[in-house]
């Protein structure tokens, strides 16, 4: 079902129109007129007085329905216009919106010809208009009653605040079919609670005419709420072939908007099958050809252009997604139980990647969408022939997999088939594939694990990792190498269709753009999860972070780690130092303590070999580290096995809450344009709670934006580079360690984060042995009293991170495409071209033969 919060063109007509007449009929009735049949809300006196009294107190405060008909809103007009009152802008403005839709659907959908039904829509909309006229001169009265009253010139933006809060003031209203209203005695308009007024629009028509008035109408505004959203899909994967959103942006978004559409959808399908207008056949193919009735145009195939509906009649069979629907028809008559059909290539003709599709003929098109359509869909019967687990599942996929089995075809599959072929059609003209970008990918994430599985062979397997860890680690490369590296379909051809080795590989990824997105998602996910894991377990890295704040605090005041800064940033000051950033020895030590759970030296004192209770991380002291992702945390449920189940998009409103009680982007100089996204969104949700579809999408697409840097934020290199880091230091200054803490301060090396805590120890001792001594921390020339270890750290850090303190941002500017977040921290090759920037950096992230194989397309040997 489609969360209240979202409104079709449909909803928002219903409620446009009746929160007019709503408002209307309290104005004239303020104004002393008393429409005939307005419903009372008293009750006759009983002879049980407390009954009654409490009887009728339930009934006055219930709500009061009312039906009126554009006659009456016209009467009220009058009242109105005739009265002292003023008319709020946002009155005529959801009124003039409901006129638009009403024109777009006379004009357009019912065509030019003078048929009944034209003419009710077209009697209906000028009696509207001829209503806002009699009441815009009352909008912007003067304070001057004899001055000349001018008229409104323009309508007022959809998203105004003004009729946010208007609308929000008759939120309780309903939307239902029109009511027979009952007629009560002995009330007057001034005692009446009018909650509910219905506006009938064909009231002298019979009602099955004005049925099938109503039932087609709705039809057309959900084309036109699938027409929008296909627009915005269309534009999202061409930011995305521009760079400038991430392929799993676009895959997550246009997912989420075609889990929005078959709700929309299901509305309509339901309301039909009730109906008596031919509810067993297709209602798209019901609405073209009544479409092509009202046109006066004969709905014959032009088969000479190889067209399966008349040319003339294009521009409808498109917006009633017919085209699709006719493939997918053609499709189910050759599906046979027990048979796996196989596309043969060149049946249809051949398909040209590099063919220029705007200078195509319509029969052109077709031909080239049927070849796309029908090479893809065996792919979809060999999921469901073969019980294929897939690595994560999208709309569409589920959806033709659905329809292989049942042979069925609805108007959302017909939607979501056309665009699965948009997404290819937008594509096409891209340098960098979705299937290349979910490869480049892959091998990424595979070197990122063989270099944690390279270094964690040089130290004891810890007792605080579990096995589990690595576990899932491994199969996160293993699933790389099974999807993206290798074709699990190509096995399962080989086996079906012995001899025949003619079969392309990687047919369904590198076709279905939406999939690749979504692994991409999938894999990123488990990264994400399983490096926050290891450093929490580790607690290495936090650990560091105090260090490297000590260090600039007392000694090196320009050291640079611009990997540390955007982990920090990433999961915020007060989480990591629990608080602002500690100011000298002592303040970070007792920090440290604290979220280590540490709480005495004692543990450390000379006589510890003997003791039991040596810190040994183990997850649950350190403060866990937990997703900032906001949004992807909400699909994570839905695209990756084993996570508990989230609110999903379709009851997102919690979310939307904390959304609107941030300010801003996570990370952005420059203040929020009123036109953007979020200020949008922030403005009309507080206002009413209340949403469209595009404007949430818009909004997702633009937070999963600044989201991406944080999912792709490589924690397993930080974790490496830590070790070989603490490595360093307690190579350098083991001597001391043994002096101050004897040779078992360390067990063995998956303990060597503990160093840190005894690097603090070592500083505060010096720091409070200084002040014993008389010694200011400020010597005369204003240098500052720094410990020894403190600074020799700061000279072991600074060599090593001039050569290893930026890979993790560098790697984030090679992938991500969202690069505000990392030049924040650091301003890095202005003066390189993009394309150079990009490749330079993947040579860097990548192997030699894994870029070699990347290019080329053939597989690592």
């Amino acid at each position: 079902m489609l969360p209240n919060f979202l409104q079709s063109s449909y909803t928002r007509y219903k409620d446009d129109t009746n929160s007019f007449a709503t408002w209307l009929l309290e104005a004239a009735s303020k104004c002393g007129h008393q429409p005939d049949g307005l419903a009372s809300t008293a009750l006759p006196l009983k002879k049980d007085k407390s009954k009654s009294k409490s009887k009728a107190a339930s009934a006055s405060s219930g709500p009061v329905q009312y039906t009126t008909t554009i006659k009456d809103l016209q009467v009220f007009a009058e009242v109105v216009a005739k009265s002292a009152l003023t008319v709020p802008t946002p009155v005529l403005t959801i009124a003039k919106r409901a006129i638009k839709l009403r024109k777009h659907v006379t004009s357009w959908f019912l065509g030019q010809g003078e048929t009944e039904n034209e003419k009710r829509h077209a009697h209906f909309i000028s009696a509207l208009e001829r209503v806002c006229e009699t009441l815009e001169w009352k909008t912007n009265k003067p304070s001057n009653p004899d001055a000349k009253q001018p008229r409104p010139t323009g309508d007022t933006k959809d998203g105004d605040a003004d009729l946010d809060m208007f609308l929000n003031k008759f939120a309780v209203l309903t939307v239902e079919e029109p009511q027979e209203h009952q007629q009560k005695q002995g009330a007057s308009p001034a005692s009446q609670k009018i909650v509910k007024v219905e506006l009938v629009e064909n009231d002298e028509d019979e009602a099955t005419a004005s049925y099938f008035g109503h039932m087609f109408f709705k039809a057309f505004c959900l084309f036109q709420d699938l027409h929008n959203m296909r627009a915005f899909i269309s534009h999202t994967w061409s930011e995305y072939r521009d760079k400038k959103i991430d392929l799993m942006n676009a895959a997550l978004v246009t997912d989420g908007a075609l889990q929005l559409a078959r709700d929309l959808v299901q509305v309509v399908v339901d309301d039909w099958a009730s109906s008596t207008l031919s509810p067993d056949e297709n209602f798209q193919d019901l609405v073209f050809r009544a479409a092509c009735i009202t046109r006066g145009i004969l709905p014959t195939p032009s088969v000479e252009v190889g067209l399966p509906y008349n040319k003339h009649m294009a521009d409808v069979a498109e917006w009633c997604y017919l085209p699709t629907w006719v493939i997918l028809e053609s499709f189910s008559r050759v599906l046979q139980n027990n048979h796996l059909p196989v596309f043969k290539k060149g049946h249809f003709g051949i398909y040209d990647p590099k063919a220029n599709r705007d200078g195509m003929s319509l029969g052109q098109k077709f031909n080239e969408d049927k070849i796309l359509l029908l090479q893809l869909l065996p792919e979809f019967c060999m999921i469901d022939t073969f019980g294929i687990r897939m690595l994560t599942s999208d709309s569409i996929t589920r959806g033709l997999v659905e329809f292989c089995k049942t042979k069925m075809v609805d108007p959302w599959l017909c939607f979501a088939s056309q665009i699965l072929l948009d997404v290819h059609h937008i594509m096409r003209y891209s340098t960098l594939s979705t299937f290349q970008d979910l490869r480049m990918s892959g091998l990424r994430i595979q070197k990122t694990i063989d270099d944690y599985l390279k270094i964690s062979k040089t130290h004891p397997q810890p007792q605080f990792w579990p096995k589990e860890g690595d576990d899932e680690i491994k199969n996160i490369h293993f699933t790389v190498d099974s999807w993206i590296i290798k074709d699990p379909f190509s096995e399962l051809r080989r086996v079906s269709f012995p001899g025949n080795d003619a079969f392309e590989k990687h047919v369904l990824l590198s076709q279905h753009s939406i999939l690749c997105g979504l692994s991409l998602f999938h894999l990123n996910t488990r990264m994400q999860s399983a490096g926050l894991q290891l450093i929490t377990q580790w607690y290495d890295v936090q650990q560091l972070a105090f260090l490297y704040n000590l260090v600039k605090v007392q000694s090196q005041k320009n050291l640079s780690w611009p990997d540390m800064e955007a982990f920090i940033k990433i999961h915020g000051e007060s989480h990591i130092f629990i608080g602002s950033r500690p100011k000298n020895a002592s303040e970070s030590l007792n920090r440290l303590e604290l979220a280590t759970g540490l709480s005495s030296t004692a543990k450390f004192a000379r006589d510890s070999r003997n003791r039991q209770d040596f810190h040994r991380p183990d997850g649950k002291n350190p403060r866990v580290l937990t997703p900032t992702t906001t949004i992807a945390n909400m699909f994570r449920a839905q695209y990756v096995a084993g996570y508990e189940e989230g609110d999903g998009i379709g009851n997102i409103d919690k979310v939307l809450d904390k959304l609107s009680q941030e300010l801003g982007p996570r990370s952005t100089k420059e203040k929020l344009r009123p036109s953007d996204p979020q200020t949008m969104f922030q403005r009309k949700w507080s206002h009413t709670r209340n949403i469209g579809a595009l404007q949430l999408l818009a909004l997702l697409k633009s937070k999963l934006a600044e989201e991406e840097p944080l999912i792709l934020f490589n924690y397993f290199g930080m974790h490496k580079r830590s070790i070989e880091l603490l490595r360093l230091i307690k190579a350098k200054e083991h001597h001391k360690f043994v002096q101050y803490f004897t040779a078992a301060y360390m067990p063995d090396e998956s303990f060597i984060s503990n160093i840190v805590i005894l690097i603090h120890h070592v500083a505060r001792g010096s720091a409070e042995s200084s002040r014993e001594l008389g010694m200011s921390s400020i010597v005369s020339n204003g240098s500052q009293i720094v410990s020894r270890i403190v600074m020799s750290c700061g000279d072991v850090m600074k060599e090593y991170l001039q050569r290893n303190g930026d890979v993790a941002c560098k790697e984030l500017r090679v992938f991500c495409k969202n690069k505000n977040a990392i030049q924040d921290e650091v301003d890095y090759d202005k003066g390189r071209s993009e394309d150079f920037q990009y490749w330079f950096g993947i040579e860097e992230v990548l192997e030699p033969k894994v870029l070699a194989s990347l290019m080329t397309g053939i597989p690592i040997a």
